[in-house]
């Protein structure tokens, strides 16, 4: 049985979310100032996998190559004066946007 639910994002810069397995990202916008994400779920799977976004705001400086990463989204806060661009690690549940 498949739903598609709402996970809040933290603007931290690396973080991990716990995401039932197989499941498929749809999309990663701003909702009330807030950063979430929609995905598709098995609303019955008990098994979860470990996902690892990075936010990297605009003219942020960065470690990471992004390499190992697959481009999401750039969301809007606070009127368009906070842009935060959102990748997730490559194989690690299945993106909409990935060909």
């Amino acid at each position: 049985m498949n739903a598609i639910y709402k996970y809040e994002l933290s603007e931290d810069k690396v973080q991990w979310v716990s995401l039932p397995l197989n499941s498929t990202i749809l999309s990663v916008v701003e909702q009330h100032q807030k950063i979430v994400m929609y995905v598709i779920v098995d609303a019955v799977q008990e098994n979860t996998q470990e996902i690892q976004f990075l936010l990297l705001g605009t003219g942020q400086i960065f470690d990471n190559t992004l390499d190992g990463y697959s481009f999401l989204n750039t969301v809007k806060l606070s009127g368009g004066s906070l842009m935060f661009h959102v990748f997730v690690e490559k194989g690690r549940g299945k993106n909409v946007n990935e060909h």
